[in-house]
């Protein structure tokens, strides 16, 4: 899951209007006037994996990917604001957008399957910052713990596979 971290953190760096990317360590539940990001911000974190067992000690799971958008709301929305001004409030959709464009569907490595959005919900707030977050699932295969096995040959073409110990 580290490397999936890591993998998600360089692909949304391609992204150009997102200002702050990390993981999710508490910033946006910071309830101060200065929270320690800039705006917008997107938050990631991997909010469960659930496992299951291939043999051998392989497991498959499926986890599910937390992507916390936020922007602290500074324009107007009313409609009878200037068109300027009602764009950049609606600009966290157009960075919504763009971040589903480069997550959605894509393969963070060879242990992983593709991302697919499950959800998007938006995050009540009473501190004015707009904030969404977007779930997705992606397939992952842990080999950490592994049985290896020695094939050895012995003489006449007999084949004899074993166990190797662990630790």
């Amino acid at each position: 899951m580290k490397t999936l971290i890591a993998d998600l953190k360089t692909r949304l760096a391609t992204v150009p209007a997102i200002k702050y990317l990390d993981e999710d360590w508490g910033q946006l539940d910071y309830y101060s006037p200065n929270q320690p990001v800039k705006w917008p911000c997107v938050i990631i974190d991997i909010n469960q994996a659930v496992w299951s067992n291939q043999g051998e000690h392989v497991q498959i799971g499926l986890a599910q990917v937390s992507i916390r958008v936020a922007d602290m709301k500074l324009s107007n929305t009313n409609v009878m604001a200037p068109l300027a001004q009602r764009a950049a409030a609606a600009s966290i959709f157009d960075l919504l957008a763009a971040i589903n464009h480069v997550l959605h569907g894509w393969t963070a490595g060879s242990a992983n399957g593709p991302l697919t959005r499950t959800l998007t919900r938006r995050v009540n707030r009473d501190d004015g910052i707009r904030e969404f977050e977007m779930l997705y699932s992606v397939q992952l295969i842990d080999t950490s713990a592994k049985i290896e096995f020695d094939t050895i040959e012995v003489p006449p073409r007999i084949t004899v596979t074993i166990k190797k110990p662990t630790g």
